[in-house]
C-alpha cells in the first residue's frame, strides 16, 4: 500500500484508532473484572491511548489541512479487509480467555506497526513518511508493553 496524500493517510489514521478504541472497548468487556482487573483495565486503558491517538491525528488535520474529516469505512479499504489493529477483526470475544485476549492484543498491535512502517517505507511524501515513522514507533511501544503483559500473565491466567 501507498500513501502519499497526507489527508488519505489521515483518514487513514483515523479510522485505525477509532476502530483499535472500538475494539480494546469490546476486548475489555469480554473479559471479567471481577476475576481478572488488572487485565480488564490494560484493554480499557488501551482503548484510551486509541482515543488520544485520535484526537492527536484529528488535530493534526485540524492544523495542517484546515479540515477534521469524518471518521467513516467508505473512504478507505483496507488491504486484507480487516483494521490492522481491531481486536474484532481476529477473534470471537464469546468465549476468548484472558490469556487469548492478550495474544490477540499482541498481535494487532504487530499489524498496527507494521502497516505504519510500510507506508513509511512507501510513501514518496516526506509528511506522511515522518508521522507514518512516527505512529510505527508508537505501536511499537505498544507491542512491548503487551509482550510485558503475556510474561506477567503467565501465572496470572491459564496458559
Amino acid at each position: 500500500m501507498k500513501l502519499d496524500s497526507l489527508g488519505q493517510f489521515l483518514r487513514c489514521a483515523a479510522r485505525l484508532e477509532a476502530d483499535a478504541a472500538d475494539g480494546y472497548e469490546q476486548l475489555a468487556a469480554s473479559i471479567d473484572r471481577t476475576a481478572q482487573p488488572e487485565l480488564h483495565g490494560m484493554f480499557c486503558k488501551f482503548a484510551d491511548f486509541s482515543r488520544l491517538h485520535l484526537d492527536e491525528v484529528l488535530k493534526i488535520q485540524r492544523n495542517e489541512l484546515a479540515r477534521e474529516y469524518a471518521i467513516d469505512d467508505e473512504r478507505f479499504e483496507w488491504p486484507d479487509g480487516l483494521s490492522p489493529e481491531n481486536p474484532l477483526a481476529l477473534v470471537d470475544l464469546e468465549d476468548i480467555t484472558p490469556m487469548q485476549a492478550l495474544h490477540c492484543a499482541l498481535e494487532v498491535e504487530r499489524r498496527a506497526c507494521d502497516f505504519y512502517a510500510h507506508i513509511a517505507g512507501r510513501t514518496r511524501s516526506p509528511r506522511v513518511q515522518e508521522l507514518a515513522q512516527e505512529f510505527a514507533e508508537e505501536e511499537a511501544e505498544h507491542v512491548a508493553h503487551v509482550r510485558r503483559w503475556i510474561e506477567r500473565a503467565r501465572g496470572m491466567v491459564e496458559p
